[in-house]
């Protein structure tokens, strides 16, 4: 495995294993489970070894498997243009927008669980970013919106995982990886084959 998507995948065995403490901790009040897709709708970003990694991942799928996700993408695509017009990394997302993820299936199952972005992994129990501490987001299933977020580990241990994502992304940026000018999200990693972009 390259070291870039080892790293990535000790990064993702971070966020699984915070994701798993807080859903104990908040026990029967996190409604995530398999059938539970609400939040595939959401408009999100990821990063290049991400998507390296999802390539990576849909390569080795059979192909009638690889090629309906691969229109799937390019159809979400064309519907993402249409609502966002020329994105940029700056581009606030509309409030309330939404747009089913390609990646997900007729029966409500994701067709790249095992290779899924870091926020996919992490979002359902409330998550912590310290460069934005006024702001944890949650899963408005799980908590209404303003109220009261129990967790005294919470502000560490997501923080612990924030830079850790942001030494992935500064690793990949030190050894050439490839940089996209325009913003990757999942169909981006489905379109266009981002393994083939990982430094020497």
């Amino acid at each position: 495995m390259h070291p870039l998507l080892a790293q990535l995948a000790r990064v993702a065995a971070h966020a699984d294993a915070e994701f798993a403490r807080g859903a104990v901790l908040h026990g029967a009040r996190i409604q995530c489970r398999r059938g539970c897709n609400d939040c595939c709708g959401q408009l999100f970003r990821i990063t290049e070894p991400e998507c390296a990694r999802i390539s990576a991942f849909v390569n080795a799928l059979p192909a009638p498997e690889r090629e309906g996700l691969r229109a799937a993408a390019r159809e979400y695509l064309a519907r993402r243009l249409a609502l966002l017009g020329d994105e940029t990394w700056d581009s606030p997302m509309p409030s309330g927008a939404r747009l089913s993820c390609p990646a997900l299936g007729a029966q409500g199952e994701c067709r790249i669980y095992k290779a899924r972005p870091l926020i996919c992994r992490k979002f359902g129990v409330p998550i912590y970013n310290p460069d934005k501490p006024q702001n944890v987001m949650a899963c408005e299933l799980n908590f209404r919106p303003g109220e009261p977020i129990e967790d005294e580990h919470l502000v560490g241990r997501q923080t612990n995982l924030y830079r850790a994502q942001q030494q992935l992304q500064a690793a990949w940026n030190e050894a050439g990886g490839a940089r996209s000018e325009t913003p990757l999200c999942v169909a981006s990693a489905l379109v266009d084959d981002w393994s083939t972009k990982l430094p020497d």
